[in-house]
């Protein structure tokens, strides 16, 4: 069973989410918050293995909670569930800890993809963030969008994964057991392979050419 906790604070949407997401054979809502600070006592207690997260809560932004829960509860996958497509909130997301990013249009079908998915250990945008990120790559580059994905190493795809999911240089290279300035190098060479600039330029370029998959 893949335990599915809900953190939204619009009732009527979270009581039609819950019953569609019980009916599926393989999932099992374990709870659901109205606001950030329930989402903060209880995901850590309910032990999800997906969570469904609004980024606008009432009392705080559903890029804190995303954030505080990534440190909290790392084995937790969380899916961005939101109306907004727009660029800016979907690299805050992924650049604070989120695996997937969905909007709140999506069908029951490719919902329940989504999850099963993040379940699985691999990331998933729908085709409208995806179209959304791309087009702000191209923006970007003034030379245009490359044909082909940038050939990066087995080590630099670590290292990309644990950039993006907000690690320091120090974390990173304690988890893979490696120098600060091994760390270093690898970020330099990602920046230059994806054409970005930051932290965010390589999250969309992640995003983009779906390097954060397995």
């Amino acid at each position: 069973m893949i335990r599915i906790f809900i953190a939204d604070d619009h009732a009527m949407f979270v009581e039609g989410l819950e019953s569609l997401l019980n009916s599926e054979p393989d999932f099992e809502v374990c709870g659901h918050a109205r606001n950030g600070r329930e989402a903060l006592q209880r995901v850590p207690e309910a032990k999800p293995d997906v969570l469904l997260l609004d980024i606008n809560m009432p009392d705080c932004s559903g890029l804190e909670i995303c954030k505080q829960l990534r440190e909290q509860c790392p084995t937790v996958k969380i899916l961005a569930l939101s109306m907004h497509n727009d660029e800016s909130y979907i690299t805050a997301m992924l650049s604070h800890g989120a695996q997937g990013y969905v909007l709140k249009s999506t069908d029951r079908a490719e919902l329940c993809h989504a999850i099963r998915t993040l379940a699985g250990g691999k990331t998933y945008f729908s085709k409208e963030v995806t179209d959304t990120v791309m087009q702000g790559l191209m923006r970007d580059r003034k030379s245009g969008t490359p044909k082909e994905p940038p050939k990066i190493s087995r080590r630099e795809r670590e290292v990309l994964k644990l950039i993006v999911d907000e690690r320091t240089t120090q974390e990173i290279a304690a988890q893979l057991f490696l120098s600060e300035k091994t760390v270093e190098s690898h970020r330099a060479a990602l920046l230059a392979k994806l054409g970005a600039r930051n932290t965010a330029g390589l999250v969309k370029a992640a995003i983009y050419w779906k390097l954060l998959d397995d």
